[in-house]
């Protein structure tokens, strides 16, 4: 069984494609929530409030029904784990987190919201940290700093999943076609604040590099806000670097299939880290999968520069976060930049049958999770 929310009270575009590929081998069970349009006037629009209280009847129900061997609470949204020691203490079912973000981190002294937002996370965490039966994170640098928070759960079943890459997502893509000779360069996905000093670095290097040769860089859907409440998140960042004349941001959110159609259309596709080294870089493993060449501007210490070390991958500059924005970063990773565009006629396709990346398919993904749940189940 997997359970969601309505479409009426999720604020992000509906993706029809999604739906299709992951096909019908399940019960989804649909739950209501608080009306957005409602508790926004209150400043209230995360979705793991405003269900949680159609979530928790929903699934003790079910639970009691269905008796499952395990749930599993993917998260964010972060305040469906308080649920998770309830249910289990009204159903008997164990439970396993997978943390696809820390519910724990820095937040910025200016964003008031987001300090209350993180009171609380740090004063309920613990709840549920400690009594889950398995904990999943996308990055091993996630479950390290659970358990120096919380030494005690060292025992317990902690396994880093990254995220993966179902490739025959890729044969049923047409690239976009392209208007002129311009090379183009694509970053497809959100920026966070934590992203922003990187991705002031890389608008640096990219402002020497235009110098060499004609760009056109392209941003598409930064902002993590629904439908009706994006807004720009780099302007600021573009217009301080003076890079207006080749840089545009479209901070809309767009569909799966229509993300791979863009970066199959670019020249260069970017991977970009943030300050902290547990950042996992969810479409790494897509471009790395789509035959296509693209750069990644990483942190050292992260999963994606170790992914693609062992790969060998030549189109890469790693960082430390006291390096960025410094005249050495900037000018290196320029370089490095400037050798990829003009490399990208040699670049020679990652094999996926490589073991590298092989481990980071969806199937070898799904193993993973699967023998965790048996181990849980069989203990």
């Amino acid at each position: 069984m997997i359970f969601t929310v309505d479409h009426r009270y999720r604020e992000e575009l509906a993706d029809p494609w999604m739906i299709e590929i992951t096909g019908n081998a399940f019960t989804k069970i649909e739950v209501k929530a608080l009306d957005q349009r409602k508790t926004r006037k209150f400043g209230v629009g995360d979705i793991g409030i405003r269900l949680f209280i159609y979530l928790f009847i929903s699934l003790v129900k079910n639970a009691r029904r269905q008796k499952p061997a395990l749930i599993l609470y993917p998260v964010p949204p972060w305040y469906i784990m308080v649920m998770a020691p309830l249910v289990r203490k009204l159903t008997g079912v164990p439970y396993a987190i997978d943390f696809i973000d820390p519910w724990v981190y820095a937040a910025g002294k200016k964003d008031r919201k987001a300090r209350v937002s993180q009171w609380l996370a740090k004063r309920l965490e613990k709840f549920v940290v400690k009594r889950s039966d398995a904990i999943f994170a996308v990055s091993q640098g996630i479950l390290n700093d659970l358990v120096e928070r919380y030494p005690s759960i060292r025992e317990k079943p902690m396994v880093a999943v990254p995220y993966g890459v179902e490739t025959s997502d890729f044969q049923s893509v047409r690239p976009q076609s392209r208007a002129d000779d311009t090379v183009v360069i694509r970053y497809t996905g959100a920026i966070s604040e934590a992203m922003l000093p990187v991705t002031d670095t890389l608008l640096k290097a990219l402002k020497i590099v235009e110098k060499q040769t004609p760009l056109k860089v392209i941003f598409t859907g930064t902002s993590y806000a629904g439908a009706g409440l994006v807004k720009p998140v780099l302007s600021e960042l573009i217009s301080r670097n003076e890079v207006t004349s080749f840089v545009t941001e479209n901070p809309a959110r767009v569909g799966y299939r229509e993300a791979l159609e863009l970066s199959m259309s670019s020249d260069l596709q970017l991977v970009i880290g943030d300050t902290t080294p547990y950042y996992a870089a969810s479409k790494l493993m897509g471009l790395a999968a789509s035959g296509r060449p693209f750069f990644a501007f990483i942190h050292k210490r992260s999963f994606p520069a170790t992914f693609l070390d062992q790969l060998g991958y030549p189109y890469k500059t790693g960082f430390e976060t006291e390096e960025l924005g410094t005249a050495g970063m900037v000018n290196e990773l320029a370089e490095n930049i400037l050798y990829a565009i003009r490399d990208r006629n040699n670049f020679i396709k990652i094999d996926i049958t490589n073991p590298v990346l092989a481990q980071y398919t969806a199937e070898s993904m799904t193993r993973t999770f699967s023998d965790t749940f048996k181990k849980i189940i069989h203990e």
